[in-house]
C-alpha cells in the first residue's frame, strides 16, 4: 500500500495511527492507539511512527485542529491525532475507522449526531462494553506556535451511554455547552455548513440544496455572517413593508367606506332627532298610563275591602245563630237510637216465637196426615185380599206367555271364539309395538331437536369468537390505511379484483404475518424488517406480478413494493444449528417467531434475512460472537449489533448498534399461527356443527316416515279392533237380550209366588184382628199428640199478641221522635245553608279585595318601572302631564297613545335604530382615528424603506462581488479538468436561465431577499449547455466533482479554521479524481490557507503531493503486524523514491 506514497513532488509528511493489540494476538478495531517517536522503536504490538517535514511554515490557524484524542469511542480504545496545519489527508481501508474521526471532529465541537446521519443519540458512539467514552480536541489560539501553548483551547466531550448526556470541560474546566457553542461562534467553526463540514453520509445533501440554502452555506463559510444577517434584516424590512403597505391600503379603503357611510348618517340623523321629540311623548304617555291604572285599581281596591268587611260580619252573624237548633238535633239523635234499639229487642223475640209457632204447626200438620194414613190403612185390610187374587191370576198368565217365547237354554253366539281371541291379542300386539315405535320415534326426534338448539347455540359461539378475530384484522388494517395511503388503496383494488389473478396474491405482509409472543417480539421483528417489506405486497407467479403492477403501479401511479419470488422457503437455511443459538444466550432466529404463509415467510427471508438474525431477550455472549464472526447482525437484550469486516488484510471486525424501539407499531396484535389455528379450529368446528345439522335433518326426515308407517300401522289395527268390537258387541247384545229375558221370567215367577204366599196367609182370621187391633192404638196415640201441641199453641199465640202490643208502642214513640228530629233538621239545613251562602259571599268578596290589591300592587310598580328608568326632565314631564289630564280615564289615554305609536311608526319607516347617532360619532372618532393611523403608516413605511436601501446598499454590492469571486475560481478550475462551470446569484424573479420569472403572481421586483440563492451551473461535456446542479440530472461522480470543486472555490474566501470533506472521491473516475486531487492540493496548501481534512479509502498512484501535507495512514485490524517499525519503513520507502528519481 505504500507504493500510492510514491511521488513526483517530495513526500509530505506521513503519521501512521495504530490500535494496541490485545493480548490473544487480534487487533480489533476497538483496540487502543498509542504513538510513537521516530526512531523507530516500538512498544507491544503498537506500530506508529511520524516523519515531518520541515517546509518552514507549520502555524495553525486560530481555531485550527492540533491534537484529537479519543477514549472508548465508537471502535476506538484509545487513539492520538496530531493532524498538521494545512491540508491533512487520512487514508485506510474500509472499516478501519476514518469516518469515526470526522465523527469525532463533529461531535467533540458540539454538534448534534444527526448531523453525521448515522444515528439520533450520542450514546450510540460509546464504544460496545463501556460505560463513557471521551472526546478531547485542542484547537489553536492566538498562541499557536507553541505546543499546548497558553493560548491553545482544549476542548473535551464526556459521553455518558446511560444517560445518553455529555459533559463538557474547556482546558479541564468543566463549563456548560452554552459555553461551548459561544466558543465555536467565536472561533467561527460552523460543523453544521456542509461548505465547512461534509461527512460522507451527507454528500448527497449538498446537490439537494436549495438556492436559497446554498446561499445561506456560502456566506457562513466565507465568514461573511455579517451578510447572512444583513439578508435576515432585509428579508425582516420587506416583510415589514409589505405589511405596513397591506395595512395602508386596507386603511385607505376603510377611511373612504367610512366617510361613504357617515355622509348617509347625517340625513339619517336629522330624521332622528326629529323622532327622539315623539318618541319623548310616547314615554311621558307610556309612564302616565300606569299611574293613571294605580289610581283606579287603588278605588277599586277600597270598594273591595268595605264589601269583604260586610259579609264577613254577615256570616259570623249567622254563624252563632245556628248553634242552640244544633244541640236539640243531637238531643233527638240520642232518644231515636234508645228507641231504635228496644224495638229491635222486641222484634227480635217476636220473631222467635213465631218461628216456634210455626214449628208447632207443622207438627200438627204431621199429626192430621197420620191421622189419615192410618184410617186409610184401616180401610185397606178390606180391600188388600181380592186384588191380590186378581193380581195372581195375571201373573200366572203371564208366566205363562214368557214361558212360551223365551228358550230354556242361552244361544250359542253369547261365547267369544277362539280366533276372535286370537285377532284381538295380535292387535293388541301390533298396537303395542307401534305404540312404544311412536314413543321411541319422539324421543329421538326431541332428542334431535335438543342437539340442533345446542348446535345452533355453539355455532353462534363460535361465529362471535371469529368477529373478535376479524377485528384485529381490521385494527391492522386501520393502521395500514393511516401509514400508507397507496398501499391500502392497492389492497382495496386488490380484494375488489382477485378473479384476475392465476393464484392467491398476498395482501400486504404486516397483515398477513404475525408475531408470536407479540407483546416480548413485536418491536424486536419490527427493529429487522423495514418498514417497505411490511407493505410489500407477495405474488406466487411471474403473470400475476405484471397484471398487478401494470393495474398499481403504472395505471393507477401507485408507490407500492410488489415482488415475486420463485424460491421456496426451504431454499433458506440457517447459518447455525438452534442448539448453538442456546449455547450464547439466543432465543432462537427471526424466522421462528414470525408466522406467516410460506411465500410470504420466503419473501421476508429473501428481503430481510429474518432466517440468518438471531434474537434474545437477555444478554448474549458478545465476545464470542464477534470474535468468530458467527452472525452478520443480530438483536440481543433491545439491541440491535450490526457487524461488518474491512475489505483488506485480515478483514477486522466493525461492530455497531442501535436502540429498538420499545414498542410495535404494526406487528403488535398480528395473527399468530396459533390464532390462525385458532380460526381454521373455529371453521372446522362450525363446519362439524353444521354437518350435524343436516345430520340431524336427515335423521329427523327418516323418523317422520317412521313414525307416519306406525301410525299408519296403529290406525289400522284400530279400525280392525273396532271391528272386532262390533262383532263382539252384536254378539252380546244377543246374549243380553236372553238374559233380560231370562231375568224378567223369574222376578214374574217370584212375584206370582210371593202373592201365593200372602194369599195363602191373609187366609188367617187372626192376623188381620191383629193388624186392626195395632191400627186402632196407633188412632189413639195420635189424637193425644195431637191435643197436647194444640194447647202448647195456645200459650205462644197469648205471648206473641204481648211482644206485638209492644212492639206497636216503641214503633209509636220512635216516629214521634223522628218527626220532630226532621223539623228541627229541616230548620238546621236551612240555617246552614245561609252560613254557607254567607261564607261563599265573604270569600268572594275577600278573592275581590286581594286581586285588587294586587292589581294595586302592580299597578304601582308598573309606575315605578316607568319613571325609575327616566330623567329628571321626564319625570316632570310626567308630572306636568298628570296635572293637566286629571280626569283622563286609562281607556282615553290608551287612545291617544296608539295614536301617537302610529304616527312614531310612520316617521320610523326609513329604519332608523337609537344606535344611529352613536354609530355617527363613534364613526367619526374612528374616521379620525384612521386618518392618524395611515399619517403614523406612512412615516412608518418611509423610515423602513430608508433602512431597506441601506441594508441593501451594504448587502447586495459585497454579496455580487463574492458570487463573482467564487464563480471566477469555480469556472477556472472547471476549465482546468476540461469542463464548464459557473456560480450564479440568482435574485428573487429570476428563473434558472436568468430571465425575469414569467409567473405573474410572483413578488414583483427582486426585493424578496428570502428568494435570492446560489446556482451552481455545471457541463461535463463541450457540446451540452450549463445545467444547474441538482440531484436528477448529473450521476453521483459529476455531483461530487462539483461539490469539492465549489468547496475548493470557497477555500480562498474561507474564514473557517477548517474544512472536512469525507470520501468525496467516491464515484469519481480516475481522471476526474486526478485532475480534483490537484486542485484540493493546490488549494489546501496554499500559504495561510485553512486546514483542510480529506479523508479518502484509497488513492491512485502518480498523485500530485505537497510538502504541506500530511497523510495520516490508519493501521487498524487484525490485518497488523505483530512487530514492524514504521519509521524505518517510511525511511527506506524516501531513499528508494529518491534513488529511483
Amino acid at each position: 500500500e505504500m507504493s500510492s506514497l510514491r511521488s513526483r513532488k517530495p513526500p509530505s509528511t506521513a503519521e501512521n495511527l495504530s490500535p494496541k493489540t490485545e493480548s490473544n494476538g487480534r487487533t480489533p478495531k476497538r483496540g487502543r492507539s498509542t504513538r510513537q517517536s521516530n526512531d523507530g522503536n516500538h512498544n507491544g504490538n503498537s506500530n506508529t511512527n511520524t516523519t515531518a517535514a520541515n517546509d518552514g511554515n507549520t502555524e495553525y490557524g486560530v481555531g485550527s485542529i492540533k491534537r484529537i484524542s479519543l477514549r472508548n469511542f465508537v471502535t476506538y480504545s484509545e487513539i492520538e491525532i496530531t493532524p498538521g496545519p494545512n491540508m491533512n489527508m487520512i487514508i485506510g481501508p474500509n472499516g478501519t475507522g476514518k469516518s469515526t474521526i470526522v465523527c469525532a471532529i463533529a461531535l467533540g465541537l458540539g454538534e448534534k449526531p444527526s448531523l453525521l446521519g448515522r444515528s439520533t443519540t450520542v450514546s450510540e458512539f460509546v464504544k460496545h462494553g463501556c460505560d463513557r467514552g471521551v472526546i478531547e480536541i485542542t484547537l489553536a489560539g492566538d498562541d499557536g506556535e507553541e505546543p499546548e501553548g497558553s493560548g491553545d483551547i482544549r476542548v473535551s466531550r464526556e459521553i455518558v451511554r446511560e444517560t445518553n448526556k455529555s459533559n463538557w470541560k474547556i482546558n479541564g474546566n468543566p463549563v456548560p455547552f452554552t459555553e461551548i457553542q459561544k466558543t465555536m461562534r467565536k472561533l467561527n467553526i460552523q460543523v453544521n455548513n456542509l461548505c465547512q463540514f461534509l461527512p460522507q453520509d451527507r454528500v448527497v445533501e449538498f446537490s439537494k440544496m436549495s438556492t436559497q440554502e446554498l446561499l445561506k452555506e456560502t456566506q457562513c463559510a466565507v465568514g461573511r455572517e455579517d451578510l447572512l444577517e444583513l439578508q435576515k434584516e432585509l428579508v425582516q424590512l420587506r416583510s415589514e413593508e409589505q405589511r405596513l403597505m397591506t395595512e395602508m391600503h386596507r386603511g385607505s379603503q376603510d377611511a373612504d367606506n367610512m366617510r361613504k357611510q357617515n355622509d348617509v348618517l347625517e340625513r339619517d340623523v336629522k330624521r332622528w332627532q326629529e323622532r327622539q321629540a315623539a318618541e319623548s311623548n310616547i314615554r311621558v304617555l307610556e309612564a302616565l298610563i300606569p299611574v293613571v291604572k294605580y289610581k283606579e285599581a287603588k278605588s277599586v281596591h277600597d270598594s273591595a275591602k268595605v264589601v269583604r268587611n260586610q259579609a264577613h260580619a254577615h256570616y259570623q252573624q249567622l254563624k252563632n245563630d245556628s248553634g242552640p237548633a244544633q244541640e236539640e238535633i243531637q238531643q233527638l239523635e240520642s232518644k231515636i237510637a234508645r228507641t231504635e234499639t228496644k224495638r229491635q229487642g222486641l222484634l227480635s223475640e217476636r220473631t222467635e216465637v213465631e218461628r216456634t209457632m210455626r214449628k208447632q204447626l207443622r207438627g200438627l200438620e204431621d199429626y192430621e196426615k197420620k191421622q189419615r194414613d192410618l184410617n186409610t190403612d184401616q180401610a185397606e185390610l178390606k180391600k188388600r185380599s181380592q186384588r191380590r187374587r186378581e193380581a195372581i191370576v195375571q201373573l200366572r198368565a203371564e208366566v205363562s206367555r214368557l214361558e212360551a217365547s223365551h228358550p230354556a237354554s242361552a244361544p250359542d253366539e253369547g261365547g267369544e271364539s277362539d280366533e276372535m281371541r286370537r285377532v284381538a291379542a295380535e292387535l293388541r300386539e301390533v298396537k303395542l309395538q307401534t305404540s312404544s315405535e311412536i314413543v321411541a320415534v319422539q324421543d329421538e326426534q326431541r332428542e334431535l331437536m335438543r342437539a340442533g338448539r345446542e348446535a345452533n347455540k355453539e355455532i353462534e359461539l363460535r361465529d362471535q369468537r371469529l368477529q373478535a378475530l376479524d377485528d384485529v384484522i381490521a385494527r391492522k388494517r386501520e393502521t395500514l390505511r393511516t401509514a400508507s395511503h397507496d398501499t391500502f388503496k392497492a389492497l382495496e383494488w386488490l380484494e375488489a379484483n382477485r378473479d384476475k389473478f392465476s393464484q392467491h396474491v398476498f395482501a400486504p405482509i404486516c397483515l398477513e404475518a404475525a408475531v408470536k409472543d407479540s407483546s416480548r417480539y413485536a418491536n424486536l421483528v419490527e427493529s429487522v424488517v423495514s418498514a417497505s417489506s411490511l407493505r410489500t405486497f407477495v405474488t406466487q407467479c411471474d403473470e400475476d406480478y405484471v397484471t398487478f403492477t401494470r393495474e398499481v403501479n403504472d395505471r393507477q401511479r401507485l408507490r407500492v413494493d410488489v415482488v415475486s419470488y420463485h424460491k421456496d422457503l426451504d431454499d433458506f437455511r440457517a447459518p447455525h444449528p438452534r442448539d448453538t443459538l442456546s449455547k450464547l444466550g439466543f432465543d432462537g432466529y427471526m424466522l421462528d417467531f414470525v408466522e406467516a404463509p410460506r411465500k410470504v415467510l420466503a419473501a421476508l427471508c429473501n428481503r430481510d434475512k429474518i432466517h440468518e438474525i438471531p434474537v434474545a431477550l437477555g444478554a448474549v455472549n458478545h465476545e464470542v460472537i464477534e470474535t468468530k464472526m458467527l452472525f452478520r447482525e443480530y438483536v440481543a437484550d433491545g439491541t440491535r449489533f450490526t457487524i461488518t469486516r474491512g475489505r483488506y488484510g485480515t478483514r477486522a471486525a466493525t461492530v455497531t448498534t442501535s436502540r429498538v424501539q420499545r414498542q410495535a407499531r404494526v406487528l403488535a396484535s398480528g395473527e399468530t399461527d396459533e390464532v390462525r389455528a385458532t380460526r381454521e379450529r373455529l371453521h372446522s368446528e362450525i363446519s362439524g356443527f353444521r354437518d350435524q345439522l343436516q345430520e340431524n335433518e336427515n335423521a329427523m326426515r327418516r323418523l317422520s316416515q317412521r313414525d307416519k308407517r306406525a301410525r299408519d300401522k296403529h290406525r289400522q289395527a284400530d279400525a280392525r279392533e273396532k271391528e272386532l268390537k262390533e262383532e263382539r258387541a252384536r254378539l252380546a247384545a244377543v246374549v243380553g237380550k236372553w238374559q233380560r229375558d231370562q231375568i224378567h221370567l223369574e222376578t214374574k215367577r217370584a212375584q206370582l209366588a210371593t202373592m201365593v204366599a200372602d194369599d195363602q196367609r191373609d187366609d188367617d182370621q187372626s192376623q188381620i184382628a191383629r193388624d186392626r187391633a195395632r191400627i186402632a192404638q196407633q188412632l189413639r196415640q195420635n189424637s193425644a199428640d195431637r191435643a197436647a201441641a194444640v194447647g202448647e199453641m195456645a200459650t205462644l199465640a197469648g205471648t206473641l199478641g204481648d211482644l206485638t202490643h209492644q212492639l206497636v208502642v216503641a214503633s209509636l214513640e220512635g216516629f214521634r221522635h223522628a218527626h220532630a228530629h226532621n223539623a228541627l233538621t229541616a230548620m238546621a239545613t236551612r240555617q246552614r245553608e245561609a252560613v254557607a251562602e254567607a261564607q261563599r259571599e265573604y270569600e268572594a268578596a275577600a278573592r275581590d279585595f286581594e286581586a285588587a290589591k294586587l292589581a294595586a300592587r302592580e299597578c304601582l310598580a308598573d309606575t315605578r318601572r316607568a319613571t325609575d328608568a327616566m330623567s329628571d326632565d321626564e319625570r316632570a314631564a310626567v308630572r306636568a302631564a298628570q296635572d293637566e289630564r286629571t280626569q283622563a280615564t286609562v281607556a282615553e289615554l290608551e287612545v291617544e297613545l296608539h295614536t301617537s305609536m302610529q304616527r312614531l311608526s310612520m316617521a320610523s319607516s326609513s329604519g332608523l335604530s337609537a344606535r344611529v347617532m352613536e354609530q355617527y360619532e363613534e364613526r367619526q372618532a374612528l374616521l379620525a382615528s384612521l386618518v392618524g393611523a395611515q399619517q403614523r403608516r406612512e412615516a412608518e413605511l418611509s423610515r423602513l424603506r430608508r433602512a431597506k436601501q441601506r441594508a441593501r446598499g451594504a448587502w447586495e454590492p459585497p454579496l455580487v462581488e463574492l458570487a463573482e469571486r467564487i464563480s471566477d475560481r469555480f469556472g477556472a478550475m472547471f476549465d482546468e479538468i476540461g469542463c464548464m462551470g459557473e456560480v450564479r446569484l440568482v435574485r428573487a424573479g429570476e428563473s434558472s436561465s436568468g430571465d425575469p420569472a414569467a409567473d405573474p403572481a410572483a413578488d414583483s421586483g427582486d426585493e424578496d431577499f428570502g428568494a435570492w440563492g446560489v446556482e451552481i451551473r455545471v457541463a461535463f461535456r463541450r457540446n451540452e449547455q450549463l445545467q444547474a446542479l441538482d440531484n436528477h440530472r448529473q450521476s453521483g461522480g459529476e455531483r461530487a466533482v462539483a461539490t469539492i470543486v465549489y468547496l475548493q472555490a470557497l477555500q480562498a474566501l474561507a474564514a473557517a479554521p477548517f474544512r472536512v470533506v469525507d470520501e468525496i472521491n467516491q464515484g469519481m473516475d480516475q481522471r476526474n479524481e486526478r485532475l480534483v486531487h490537484r486542485l484540493i492540493v493546490a488549494s489546501a496548501c496554499r500559504p495561510a490557507s485553512p486546514q483542510y481534512f480529506l479523508i479518502t479509502p484509497k488513492l491512485l498512484q502518480d498523485l500530485d503531493y505537497h510538502p504541506r501535507m500530511r497523510v495520516l495512514c490508519i493501521y487498524n485490524g487484525e490485518w497488523q503486524p505483530e512487530t514492524f517499525n514504521f519509521g524505518r519503513y517510511i525511511s527506506n520507502a524516501r531513499r528508494s523514491a529518491a534513488t529511483t528519481a
